[in-house]
């Protein structure tokens, strides 16, 4: 098994008055695996808080967050020290927010590996519809939607075995989805794995294998992607039918 996560919750310390200190549970007994050559999808709202098992996994939490549980890469418990020699070697996280990208520096100066192969990265760019010119620019001179597509194909370069994307695809235009969900279509002939963290079911749907439901901070249910057939018939939660069932062709037939 490649990532194996488990019983893993996430609170957070808030400091009141005084010297009172409470604690906001938001993760809870959270089981998950990720095999070799597997992508799997956490479909969720926005909000829920999905977004924090990627910076669990790469223990970028902030300093009041109090982690329980374990999680394991390729069996081996990873703890700070072991994270530092994974992340973006072995792991690579496509973060959720653009911003992510240095102000300060050219784009082509915050790739890792551009240096490395010039040429292979302007046609990563090609594919999702940019010219080499974004290299030259700063990230207050692309759109929300480019800085995405910057920020994917950097991942598609790197050799790491394991991609954590969370919610990859925001402001992009119907090009950069369709690159992106190709590209983690093609991870298994790759011998990769990816998490894949997103609020749409729907593009979900196309790249998974099997797709774990987020709600009230935990996952209710994981099945194969064939049990979102005939209309989810082979779906055991209710809340998971529902949203396959509130999609647009499925003509949002949904009570919640």
């Amino acid at each position: 098994m490649l990532l194996n996560i488990e019983d893993l919750s996430i609170s957070f310390l808030q400091y009141e008055k005084g010297l009172r200190v409470r604690e906001l549970n938001v993760v809870h007994n959270l089981n998950l695996k990720v095999g070799a050559n597997e992508v799997v999808a956490i479909v969720g709202a926005s909000g829920s808080g999905k977004s924090l098992l990627a910076h669990a996994i790469l223990n970028l939490l902030p300093y009041n967050a109090v982690v329980r549980g374990e999680i394991y890469y390729k069996e081996q418990s990873l703890n700070n020290r072991s994270i530092e020699k994974l992340r973006g070697e072995q792991i690579w996280l496509i973060p959720q927010t653009v911003n992510s990208l240095n102000p300060l520096l050219k784009i082509k100066k915050q790739l890792k590996f551009y240096k490395r192969d010039e040429k292979k990265y302007e046609e990563m760019l090609n594919q999702f519809g940019l010219k080499k010119e974004v290299l030259d620019k700063y990230p207050f001179e692309l759109s929300g939607g480019m800085a995405r597509r910057i920020l994917v194909s950097e991942s598609m370069i790197s050799e790491a075995d394991l991609i954590v994307a969370d919610e990859p695809t925001p402001g992009m235009d119907d090009l950069g989805v369709e690159e992106t969900v190709n590209f983690f279509k093609s991870l298994k002939e790759r011998g990769k794995s990816a998490l894949v963290i997103t609020h749409d079911l729907k593009m979900a749907l196309e790249f998974a294998d099997r797709i774990a439901v987020f709600w009230d901070g935990t996952i209710i249910e994981v099945e194969d992607i064939k049990d979102f057939e005939n209309n989810g018939l082979n779906l055991k939660n209710d809340y998971t039918r529902k949203l396959l069932r509130a999609l647009p062709e499925n003509e949002f037939k949904v009570d919640f």
